[in-house]
């Protein structure tokens, strides 16, 4: 299996050569981050649990974490799940590639929207899994697609964002997640949900896991508490739980204080101070972009974002070589041709509202539109 850069890493690396209009990075504002709290956790699990803090976690992670996980699931997710059932990880593309070494192999079939998160399904590739692209608009995954496509290639695995999807930002409504468990029952599909974004918005639509409990989940801390902690966890139950949890062991790979520190943040209220504000903050940055991209690339959206951190557009140009002239106007964001399951697209774009402050959003849009016209006016 050939090995690739992601070109999410590719553009933030740029990001760092002075950058004024960031809207590649999908990490989260840095203002909701609890610097100070989290100093003050340290204190406390230095003193309360001595040092334990730099011992083995356990298997399936830290029996304290894993408890106050299935608190926060019930409470903020609506999901119900016993704490032997959420598994600790080093961030959720960490669950990821721990469930694509579970559960496929090479010709595995897995269904996935098309576009979809480039870096999640490069442990897929890894595993020799077969990516069947499904097509993706303004309310999700086309599911009757998808039925159309299961009843040719026969059942295997989907992989899904269904609330704040990435690199698109559509939710995927109320009958079509009906109809996906349905298709899941019937066809006997295991349903993989990705879910980053759920928490950092109000309304959102309950979590797969929430509606039916044969769904794998998995979450993270990394939009609420920062990606540098490298915390996530999967939710699953049974067999696979149990697979999960030894597969785990053999890495230890979450840091054993990350998870005390993320365990007193969460036992102290703080990550929930944390999604209340970023459910106030988000929102209106996305509405700021979109705003900004109807005014300045008006018809280049190619979906309409309902909630999450981006916006997918089409640049009418090669979006690498816009990329090399936007930087040099301090303009940074991630072509979006990997983003599909086959490639191609390279006049794509995700724009992201993560990192970037919320008063140079519509500035940030206009700088690009400039840059996007010159560019068009020497084809």
């Amino acid at each position: 299996m050939r090995l690739y850069w992601s070109p999410v890493e590719l553009a933030s690396r740029l990001a760092r050569r002075g950058i004024k209009y960031n809207f590649a990075s999908g990490a989260p504002d840095p203002g909701l981050l609890p610097f100070d709290e989290l100093r003050k956790s340290f204190e406390r699990v230095y003193e309360e649990y001595g040092k334990a803090i730099i011992a083995y976690p356990g298997a399936g992670g830290l029996r304290e974490l894993r408890i106050e996980l299935s608190r926060y699931a019930n409470r903020v997710l609506g999901i119900n799940a016993n704490w032997r059932d959420v598994i600790v990880t080093a961030g959720a593309q960490h669950a990821i590639k721990l469930l694509s070494q579970l559960l496929m192999r090479r010709r595995t079939v897995v269904y996935v929207e098309d576009p979809t998160f480039v870096e999640t399904i490069a442990p897929m590739k890894f595993q020799g899994a077969r990516l069947i692209s499904v097509p993706i608009d303004d309310e999700g995954v086309n599911t009757h697609e998808l039925e159309r496509l299961v009843k040719t290639h026969g059942p295997g695995i989907i992989y899904t964002v269904p609330n704040c999807h990435n690199p698109t930002g559509v939710s995927l409504s109320r009958n079509r997640r009906k109809h996906l468990i349905e298709i899941a029952r019937e066809y006997g599909l295991i349903i993989i949900e990705d879910d980053p974004y759920t928490s950092l918005y109000p309304n959102t639509e309950p979590a797969l896991k929430a509606i039916n409990n044969d769904v794998i989940y998995v979450g993270t801390f990394s939009k609420i508490l920062g990606p540098g902690l490298r915390i996530g966890f999967a939710i699953a139950s049974g067999e696979l739980r149990n697979n999960l949890e030894k597969l785990e062991q053999h890495d230890f790979a979450a840091s054993t204080l990350n998870q005390y520190l993320v365990f007193d943040l969460l036992r102290r209220g703080i990550a929930d101070d944390v999604i209340r504000k970023a459910r106030e903050l988000y929102p209106r940055k996305l509405q700021e972009l979109v705003k900004a991209l109807d005014d300045y690339l008006p018809n280049t959206l190619m979906f309409r974002p309902s909630c999450g951190f981006y916006a997918f557009i089409n640049t009418g140009v090669n979006a690498w070589e816009l990329l090399k002239r936007s930087v040099k106007q301090k303009v940074v964001f991630v072509p979006g041709g990997k983003f599909f399951i086959n490639g191609g697209r390279q006049n794509t774009a995700r724009l992201s509202i993560g990192s970037i402050r919320i008063d140079l959003i519509r500035e940030g849009i206009k700088v690009l539109s400039d840059v996007i016209n010159g560019y068009s006016m020497t084809m």
